[in-house]
């Protein structure tokens, strides 16, 4: 009785939502046939419904951030997400407001589960609670790993780009930070919000050696590890910054055509066994169509749960055995 009540409450919410968003649009439909015969004014202050929600979303993590700063542990857990911050928006985001972000999409996962379970007319559990605000509270964070693999690979692509621009700049004449000033003007993408943030840090005082070893923890890539220790011993040593980043340009240029050629040479295995790996997947859904309940017995039965385990464990050491196999270290 409970759960009618409760579906019959949000029934009435969403057509009323779909009643307030028909009226809506037969008014915009209005406006723009209106609006051929009158003068626009200069100053609009009208507001989408989608920058209306965004800034009710804004507001609401704002207010969540002030919350949090009072304290001390998130302040500590959200430090980590300060790499995140560009250089551009830094004025305008601080790193608390990504654990704010992450708790509102937590609760709006729990919102929607519970919403569909309700539909469904059935109570959500606890687990379904746990699962659904689990994956909300940690999608921020699949995503920031997918876009940190990207950028690497985009900061490495551009970085031999940028150590011959750096080092046409020390044969004109130039200074570290006026070289480092040019590379992030020339260059766009990930790279250029990097050596911006290296500009900053080098005119605030910081020498060239502790610059590129920030810049090599928030990339993680081995060319840039490399860079670094090659300005940390010339920074102890001494010697001709010209000439070791020559020598770092000569490297970098000789590693990527050993890759484009390691590329070459081994696409053809590679595609086999990429195509080996999504064969099991394409003979499970094939034997599905034909045959819907050909698997039934691997989910409804114990014996067929247990193989069903074995199947995927050996499965997933084969693609993990397959991927190091085909790995190639320079």
């Amino acid at each position: 009785m409970n759960v009618f009540i409760i579906q019959t409450v949000i029934m009435l919410i969403l057509a009323f939502v779909i009643f307030y968003l028909i009226i809506y649009n037969k008014s915009l439909k209005i406006e723009r046939r209106i609006s051929k015969y009158g003068i626009e004014s200069i100053s609009k202050k009208e507001v989408s419904i989608f920058d209306l929600l965004y800034n009710h979303y804004h507001k609401l993590t704002g207010k969540i951030s002030k919350m949090l700063k009072k304290s001390s542990v998130m302040v500590k857990y959200s430090q980590k997400y300060n790499k995140y911050i560009s250089y551009d928006n830094e004025k305008d985001i601080a790193a608390i407001d990504f654990v704010s972000n992450k708790l509102t999409i937590c609760l709006l996962f729990i919102l929607i589960i519970s919403f569909a379970r309700i539909i469904e007319g059935v109570i959500p559990s606890i687990l379904d609670i746990l699962a659904s605000g689990l994956i909300g509270f940690f999608l921020l964070d699949i995503y920031f790993k997918f876009s940190d693999y990207v950028k690497k690979r985009q900061v490495e692509q551009e970085l031999l780009n940028a150590i011959i621009i750096m080092n046409n700049a020390f044969r004109s004449g130039r200074s570290t930070i006026q070289a480092i000033e040019i590379v992030s003007h020339e260059l766009k993408g990930p790279i250029k919000q990097e050596f911006k943030k290296m500009h900053l840090e080098i005119s605030y005082g910081l020498s060239l050696d502790v610059v590129f070893d920030r810049f090599s923890k928030r990339v993680e890539s081995e060319e840039v590890s490399y860079i670094t220790s090659s300005l940390s011993i010339l920074n102890k040593t001494g010697g001709n910054i010209i000439k070791v980043f020559s020598s770092i340009e000569k490297m970098l240029f000789n590693k990527r055509k050993l890759k484009q050629e390691m590329k070459s040479l081994t696409s053809s295995a590679s595609m086999i066994s990429k195509i080996l790996l999504f064969m099991p997947f394409v003979f499970v859904l094939f034997i599905t169509l034909l045959n819907p309940s050909y698997f039934a017995p691997l989910i409804n039965t114990t014996t067929g749960n247990i193989l069903l385990c074995v199947m995927i464990l050996i499965y997933t050491l084969y693609a993990f055995v397959v991927s190091k196999i085909m790995k190639v270290r320079f």
